[in-house]
């Protein structure tokens, strides 16, 4: 699989560009490279694409957690800051669409499953991007650590929006702005 393949399904994801897909197989192929050659683009088109050839939303869903199981992998396999940036910009499209198409319950198992992973990227993003940028994921990230405590009432949760918010004091010490765009809570 090509990274322009995939970038037809989401360009809005430009660092996807940067990654290596070679090992991926994504399930449906022949739909993927059917809808690079039909010259539509964008998610909404895909899914269209996918039920106007007789085919559901599943589809859709299938694609897109393969496509950031296969970012996780190569990040926790090879430790490529390449895959950091688009996997957490997947997981944020995961959240709309599997919400807003009837997957909620989908949406909860990715939550509780792979936030610690995206907590893990952290310090990787803040090493590696300015300011801006660092303080754009730090506070994304953070929230959904907040909502994965909110949901799951568990400590390990807990301890992931901590180190979140430590973070975030971090940038807003290196960097001079106030970055903490989520409340903090005490938790008990």
């Amino acid at each position: 699989m090509k990274a322009e393949t995939l970038m037809k399904i989401l360009p809005q994801i430009e660092e996807i560009e940067g990654v290596d897909f070679s090992q991926f197989n994504p399930p449906y192929p022949g739909v993927i490279d059917a809808f690079k050659k039909s010259g539509r683009k964008g998610l909404v088109e895909f899914q269209r694409f996918v039920e106007e050839i007789g085919l559901g939303k599943e589809v859709v869903r299938s694609f897109l957690v393969s496509l950031f199981q296969y970012l996780l992998i190569r990040y926790r396999r090879f430790n490529e800051y390449t895959v950091v940036k688009p996997a957490v910009k997947v997981f944020i499209t995961l959240k709309g669409w599997l919400n807003e198409n009837g997957f909620e319950r989908d949406w909860e198992k990715l939550l509780s499953s792979f936030v610690g992973y995206l907590v893990s990227m952290l310090p990787m993003i803040v090493e590696n991007e300015d300011c801006e940028t660092a303080g754009a994921y730090a506070v994304l990230i953070a929230k959904l650590a907040k909502e994965a405590m909110e949901k799951f009432n568990d400590e390990y949760y807990d301890e992931l929006f901590k180190a979140t918010n430590e973070i975030l004091n971090e940038l807003k010490e290196k960097c001079g702005t106030d970055v903490s765009a989520v409340e903090k809570e005490k938790v008990c």
